[in-house]
């Protein structure tokens, strides 16, 4: 009888332990069966936690989607170029808007230069490197162009992508050009840090079927590069690297057959991983090469510090020049927000670039609750 008594208990437990996990991953398998317009309602149906729902597909990502060639490309080599984004008339903006504030043009000589003399990254040994930024906070139309960088409907796809909804502006913009024998810029950026730690700041990973890099670059090139021309190069794979790159690499004195220099045309943009080791190569072109640097984070991760520095070290605040944010879109505005989880009513672009959601509303209980405990509406 004792047996008999333990063996239906035995049964009981059994049932109970398997009635649960069909439960819990009926709530899981329902999410995913759903469309990207429902994920909302069935997150809630689901039961599932704020942060999933938070983090979850926006309406029209699965209609957005980046290619599975671009996605395997991706992967397998720390970038990808994405053909034609910005037409002839795009162009011929951008390019009105820097010979207008050429004056702010700055050369970088003498201990500014960026390689060592008589190296291979050199150049003629003469010319410098030429920085423009603050281009987002130009007088209209001069600062359009550039930030329709920021929520693009060919880019934002690889932001949703690659950074997740809720993507956010990491650094300051910046415009790079090289006058023929211009000198390169030493290879950086990398997953390894020079001690043998993983560089996590700048750090990619797959887990659970995505990938996640904590800063993503964009190399929007404004002028035709063909091969052999030199500027951007990159190695090939090495975000995946768990190991020092070595100074000679670094310096384009050995294995430079492992760095690429893409060939690419006026408009394309090349989207890459900061955790690839990438870099400059002296220009060899007949005109001036002219590039553009944008750099994305996260919703809730920052490594630049223009978004939230007030001029003090001590009291850090969101920052941006106001001319910066004068007249954006609302969908621009959004990607300007200092980093805080998408939970906490971030405001994302939509999947097509037309405008902005909510990924995740906060219900009013818990506002309320933070009101009462933190007397301001977030923790």
């Amino acid at each position: 009888m004792f047996r008999t008594v333990a063996a239906a208990l035995a049964r009981r437990s059994a049932r109970h332990v398997v009635d649960a996990t069909e439960r819990r991953f009926s709530r899981f398998d329902a999410l995913r069966r759903c469309r990207a317009s429902d994920a909302f309602a069935a997150s809630t149906r689901a039961g599932m936690c704020h942060d999933a729902r938070a983090l979850g597909p926006l309406p029209g990502d699965a209609e957005h989607a980046v290619s599975d060639v671009d996605k395997f490309l991706f992967d397998t080599n720390g970038f990808v170029v994405v053909k034609d984004v910005f037409s002839k008339d795009d162009l011929h903006a951008f390019h009105d808007a820097i010979d207008a504030h050429a004056h702010l043009i700055h050369e970088r000589k003498g201990q500014l230069r960026l390689t060592a003399a008589k190296t291979p990254l050199s150049g003629d040994g003469k010319t410098g490197r030429k920085d423009l930024a603050g281009f987002l906070g130009w007088q209209k139309p001069h600062c359009d162009p550039f930030r329709s960088v920021l929520a693009h409907p060919k880019l934002v796809p690889y932001l949703h992508e690659l950074v997740g909804p809720g993507y956010r502006l990491d650094h300051n913009p910046l415009l790079i050009m090289q006058d023929p024998g211009a000198e390169g810029f030493e290879f950086h950026g990398g997953s390894t840090l020079d001690s043998g730690d993983w560089n996590h700041p700048l750090g990619y990973d797959f887990r659970h079927g995505k990938m996640r890099c904590n800063l993503l670059a964009f190399a929007v090139h404004l002028t035709d590069v063909k091969e052999g021309d030199g500027g951007f190069c990159i190695v090939r794979g090495s975000h995946k690297s768990n190991y020092v790159c070595p100074p000679s690499i670094k310096r384009y004195e050995e294995a430079t057959e492992h760095s690429y220099q893409p060939a690419v045309n006026a408009g394309d943009v090349v989207v890459f991983t900061e955790a690839t080791t990438h870099g400059t190569l002296p220009w060899r072109g007949d005109a001036q090469r002219r590039n553009l640097i944008y750099r994305f984070s996260p919703a809730n991760i920052s490594y630049g510090r223009g978004a939230m520095d007030d001029g003090s070290y001590l009291a850090p605040a969101p920052n941006w020049p106001r001319s910066y944010l004068e007249g954006m879109s609302e969908a621009q505005r959004c990607v300007m927000a200092p980093p805080y989880h998408p939970r906490l009513n971030r405001v994302a672009v939509k999947p097509d670039a037309s405008g902005v959601v909510k990924p995740a509303p906060r219900e009013a209980h818990k506002v309320d609750f933070d009101r009462a405990v933190f007397k301001a509406d977030y923790f």
